[in-house]
């Protein structure tokens, strides 16, 4: 399949993607999958056969930033007044009082060449959670050639684990804004020649960057 522009699921909408499923995201509209809160993602791979999410170039040509990548929102608490608009970009808004929220199943997932700067500060991420809750299933992952952090939290109380970060370009696992999951069972293989001029992390915790009380 071919993913073209921002692809947007909507509240209350489901979709099933199936184990061995190779997705290519298009560079010239900088396609990204986003999933809305209420919205239900259902992908999970095995072992065996894994989901990829990857570059729509031609093997040999594909680079860090050819799309945008995964951003799954949900209706988790963060720590601005519970509603935020998700880094990146795309409109949407996620965040509320449900940290139990369930917004589907992401299993042997691995997303290649992914991260779009926006603008300064502003980037879609190999993989992006805004406020996703603890009800969703977020396991073994691997993020390739970030052209940003290879995942990020925004709020949210999802719990992650074995997580494999590569070859990214800034931090590896990133959280903002009252992240109140667990990640366990982290990987990251790095380049000393790739970084950020912001550096370029392991972990990176930060919590609202005007520092208002709320």
């Amino acid at each position: 399949y071919v993913l073209k522009g921002w692809v947007y699921l909507r509240p209350g909408s489901k979709l099933t993607i199936q184990p061995g499923t190779v997705i290519k995201g298009d560079k010239d509209t900088k396609a990204s999958l986003i999933v809305e809160p209420g919205a239900t993602l259902i992908a999970q791979g095995n072992a065996n056969n894994p989901i990829v999410f990857t570059s729509a170039q031609a093997i040999g040509q594909r680079r860090p930033g050819d799309w945008g990548g995964l951003i799954i929102c949900g209706k988790a608490r963060n720590n601005i007044n519970n509603d935020m608009q998700i880094e990146g970009g795309p409109k949407t808004h996620h965040g509320g009082t449900d940290d139990d929220d369930n917004s589907g199943i992401i299993s042997y997932v691995r997303v290649e060449f992914a991260g779009y700067p926006f603008a300064k500060d502003k980037e879609i991420n190999g993989i992006t959670f805004g406020s996703v809750g603890r009800g969703t299933q977020i396991d073994h992952l691997q993020v390739s050639y970030s052209n940003d952090d290879s995942y990020e939290w925004f709020g949210g109380s999802v719990n992650c684990k074995y997580l494999v970060a590569y070859n990214g370009w800034d931090d590896e696992f990133d959280t903002d804004n009252g992240f109140s999951g667990h990640v366990q069972f982290c990987l990251s293989v790095r380049d000393p020649k790739i970084a950020d001029v912001s550096q370029s992390n392991g972990f990176e915790s930060d919590n609202n960057a005007d520092g208002a009380v709320i």
